[in-house]
Order: C-alpha cells, then structure tokens, then sequence
C-alpha cells in the first residue's frame, strides 16, 4: 500500500492539470494497472510444506514417496527434519532441520539426500542456560526415504576419517519441499 500511496502522490499533479477526458482516463488506468499488478492475487505465499515422514522404523507414517520423488525431479529444494530425545529424560530433545544438498533417486522408488558436513555438537539441557559445544568432529551424512543414514566422520583432533556402512537412522524424519504457488 505504501508503494501505491507513492505512486499516486507522483500521478496526481499529472491528473490534476488539466488534460483532456482521453488523458485522465489513460492516466486513471494506469494507476488501477500499476495497483492491480502490485497484489497477491490468492492471499497465499510459497512455504515449506511437509510431504513425506517416516516412523524411526523407516516405514511411512504421512504422504506419499511417489509425491516426494515428483518434487524432487522437478528440481524443487528438499528440507529433512527429526527429532532427538534423550533415553533417560525425553523432555530433554534437540530438534534438527537441514537443507538436502545433493539428491537422488534410486531406481525410482527411494531419495536419498546427502546434507551438507557439520560439527558434532554437545549440547547442555539441563543447565539454567541452554547451551550447545561444538566438537572437533565432522559428520558426511546420506539419509535416505526408507530411514537409512551412511556416514563419513572426520576427527579433526586425531586426523582420521572412517566411513559407516548403511544403517537405520532410527529417528522418525519429516520430509519438506519449498513449492511455488504458481507451480501447480
């Protein structure tokens, strides 16, 4: 509305000249065409919408993979998020999202999402302060839509990498994609 405001304010000396009746109306459409093009047709906006989660066992629990895979090859960023809690005090969890960097589909019926490599953290739940230590130990990680993680952790402090067979993740994992309004 501001942005109008201004517009009206610049055009209004222009109308306000006198001009013949073709001018005015040429100058009052293009203010109604500069307004028009300015609105959110529907009122909605693009957001992160959640497609596809799977239980800590891997199997689905919400959507639909095949939704998922269609979002995926149309290019369409993918976001992963899941839940940990601690064994011995579950009102003590840490809630994780990441951006998936690299996908890909595998023979059409499972994404796996590689996120880009981040520094172990510790984190401290139980202070009055929470709190989160970094560590000198990177995570390389591929998490997959059937609840499969694999692994390369680098030890910065003793200089060495190991690489992790496919394993269950055994967290549930919710599954994201940022879609245009104007896609569908």
């Amino acid at each position: 509305m501001v942005a109008l405001h201004k517009v009206i304010n610049l055009l209004t000396p222009l109308v306000e000249q006198k001009m013949n009746i073709k001018s005015k109306l040429f100058t009052t459409t293009l203010i109604i065409a500069t307004f028009a093009s300015c609105i959110d047709k529907d009122n909605s906006h693009s957001e992160w919408k959640l497609i596809y989660k799977t239980n800590a066992e891997g199997q689905p629990i919400f959507g639909d993979k095949k939704e998922l895979i269609s979002i995926t090859r149309k290019g369409y960023p993918i976001r992963i998020g899941w839940t940990s809690r601690r064994r011995s005090d579950t009102t003590k969890s840490v809630e994780h999202t990441v951006d998936g960097e690299f996908l890909t589909i595998a023979n059409g019926k499972e994404v796996f999402v590689q996120i880009q490599p981040f520094l172990a953290q510790k984190p401290d739940l139980t202070s009055d302060t929470l709190s989160m230590t970094l560590l000198p130990l990177q995570s390389h990680w591929v998490l997959g839509t059937n609840g499969m993680i694999s692994s390369v952790s680098v030890d910065f402090s003793k200089n060495t990498a190991k690489a992790y067979p496919p394993s269950p993740f055994r967290y549930a994992m919710s599954w994201f994609a940022y879609i245009p309004n104007d896609s569908e």
